[in-house]
């Protein structure tokens, strides 16, 4: 059987602490493993608006842009025994019904060249608590807000159940004790 990388998808509303974990999981992995960081972007549905058209648009090219993104990552997967993935097709498939793109389990089935991951770590906070922690950053979206996030959290509840291997975390808990609920997890990963 030929080596691949075991792919864990990282996911949650803006200000979960997903990209605070998978950084310091990947500085824990990389102490003896070959790990490749990838992000996948969906943002140009943050453009969309009341022009239909241009909306059509930005949905077509965002799914171009996911189409080529795993494409590029399946080319990777015998490179590296991590791949860690900021964000992944669940995170798309809630954002789309935050931005009212209907059908998700259809979108979920036309994308069925997308091998799900070995493991989705889903990270569930409050929206206040997410906002809090937005405020801080210095590049802030403008669909970081109370709305927005309040749809993708309802979003991520709706899709999840199309994905195996989802594991949800509080990510309210301490910084440490997400790490070490995320490592025991990789760690039963059969190699």
């Amino acid at each position: 059987m030929e080596d691949r990388a075991k792919i864990i998808a990282f996911c949650g509303i803006d200000g979960c602490g997903k990209s605070t974990q998978l950084k310091l999981t990947n500085d824990y992995l990389s102490k003896s493993a070959k790990v490749l960081v990838s992000k996948i972007n969906y943002s140009p549905l943050n453009k969309m608006g009341d022009n239909k058209c241009l909306d059509i648009f930005l949905k077509g090219y965002s799914a171009f842009k996911i189409i080529s993104y795993y494409h590029d990552l399946q080319n990777e997967v015998s490179n590296y025994d991590y791949i860690l993935c900021d964000r992944h097709l669940l995170c798309y498939l809630a954002y789309a019904y935050a931005y009212g793109i209907k059908h998700l389990d259809i979108i979920k089935k036309i994308f069925f060249m997308v091998k799900d991951p070995d493991l989705i770590f889903y990270f569930d906070v409050p929206v206040d608590v997410a906002l809090k922690r937005i405020s801080v950053r210095s590049f802030k979206d403008r669909n970081e807000n109370v709305k927005t996030l309040t749809l993708a959290k309802d979003g991520y509840e709706k899709v999840m159940g199309f994905f195996d291997n989802t594991y949800m975390i509080d990510g309210t808990l301490r910084t440490d004790e997400c790490l070490s609920l995320v490592i025991d997890k990789i760690k039963c990963l059969k190699k």
